[in-house]
């Protein structure tokens, strides 16, 4: 059984314009060499049309339906961004049908927990090489004031990791939980892609030590029917 990818970044004022350009694949010139720029176009948002540019729409958002009269700290948490993935190989077996299905799901957890209005984007991006998406939340707790600290506490993500692969599970998806959040800090994006490239180079050495004892094992194979040729023919 394939793991659950979630893991969750703070975003302030300052990271939205670069991380919009990025999500948004709103240049061509990328540092991320994982990126297929001739797939970009297969990218999609769950929920297109919120945020087109993500700095000045998601303030607006904030100051159209905060509650508090205070003006919103420059140093303040405006998003918390998912990312939603698991391995190449879960997303192997699936169709682009059911790739959708699975982030629509994902999207869907949030939802209830955290208020459909509140994600601001849910981009998958299919042009890297594991799919995967961005999903952005504004923390808004019930009384619309602003605070990830409340809404995205250690009760609240403990729960989204032992309730978000649950989920999918009774939708039909075959994944499992992660790793326990006690045991790792949340991720951000490089993290999360060096965490990837460690796991990829320990596929790679599994299946080549795989590769090697089924070698070992058919050389044995060819030894003992070898030996039992020889002990046939002195008989």
């Amino acid at each position: 059984m394939s793991y659950l990818v979630a893991n969750m970044q703070k975003l302030k004022a300052d990271n939205l314009v670069g991380l919009g350009n990025h999500d948004q694949r709103r240049t061509q010139n990328h540092k991320n060499t994982d990126i297929d720029v001739d797939r970009s176009a297969l990218n999609y948002d769950l929920v297109a049309g919120r945020t087109n540019h993500f700095k000045t729409d998601i303030a607006a958002y904030i100051n159209e339906h905060k509650t508090s009269q205070r003006a919103v700290r420059k140093d303040a948490v405006l998003v918390n961004e998912w990312i939603i993935s698991s391995d190449r190989h879960f997303f192997a077996d699936l169709t682009a049908v059911d790739t959708r299905k699975y982030f629509e799901t994902a999207k869907a957890y949030f939802a209830e927990k955290f208020g459909e209005e509140n994600i601001r984007y849910a981009i998958v991006h299919l042009d890297e090489s594991t799919p995967h998406m961005h999903m952005g939340i504004v923390p808004f707790d019930d009384e619309y004031k602003l605070s990830a600290k409340r809404v995205f506490n250690r009760t609240s993500l403990r729960d989204i990791q032992d309730q978000l692969p649950t989920y999918l599970q009774q939708h039909g998806f075959n994944v499992q939980r992660g790793v326990q959040e006690s045991e790792r800090k949340s991720l951000t994006v490089p993290e999360y892609k060096a965490m990837r490239e460690s796991i990829k180079q320990s596929q790679q050495k599994l299946a080549a030590v795989e590769n090697e004892t089924k070698q070992r094992q058919a050389k044995l194979k060819t030894y003992q029917a070898t030996k039992f040729d020889v002990n046939s023919v002195k008989t």
